[in-house]
């Protein structure tokens, strides 16, 4: 049980540490307010290529030929999440709707951008098979978002087994809600 626990502390710090590295549209706002000049990104601006991305507000930027700002695009794509039976990889059939929404989001903004799929697990197994299970899920999504013809390259995966619970509590209910996959843009 030590064990465990420890394991469970030193991952959540890697994770942790690992993350306060990457940059997120929350940072992004904080960064800008220092820089003495920010500068508005016109789709125009998108398809000619002359984006100067160290001046760029995140607010106002759009994505390629839509009119979807790209905090909305993160903020569309991460509200999307999928659940998965106890023990299991393949999708709900009340799940393809969320997975078709998805792709459907992805392919209609063309630029140039990463979509992390997070497996996650509950705390049932060992850590080793938890992480493998969390990766079946996070593949099992993309295989389905490629077979509805998003485009491989903009497509990631990462398990974090059950290191990334979004509920704590001992029972079926709270379980089940750990079972899932997340979606993360990734600039």
């Amino acid at each position: 049980m030590k064990k465990r626990f420890l394991l469970g502390v030193v991952g959540s710090l890697l994770i942790l540490a690992g993350c306060s590295k990457q940059p997120t549209l929350e940072n992004a706002n904080e960064q800008n307010a220092t820089t003495s000049q920010t500068q508005q990104v016109t789709s125009s601006n998108i398809e000619t290529g002359s984006v100067n991305t160290e001046n760029t507000n995140v607010q106002t930027q759009t994505l390629q030929n839509t009119n979807v700002s790209v905090r909305d695009f993160a903020k569309q794509v991460s509200s999307i999440v999928v659940y998965f039976d106890f023990d299991k990889y393949n999708i709900r059939k009340d799940q393809w709707p969320k997975v078709e929404k998805l792709a459907e989001l992805i392919k209609s903004n063309p630029s140039n951008y990463t979509i992390r799929i997070e497996g996650n697990t509950d705390e049932w197994g060992t850590e080793e098979y938890n992480y493998a299970l969390g990766l079946k899920r996070a593949n099992s999504v993309k295989k389905a978002l490629i077979d509805l013809g998003v485009d491989p390259k903009k497509l990631t995966v990462i398990s974090y087994g059950e290191l990334n619970p979004v509920c704590t509590a001992h029972a079926k209910w709270c379980w089940r809600l750990n079972r899932r996959d997340n979606f993360t843009y990734l600039p």
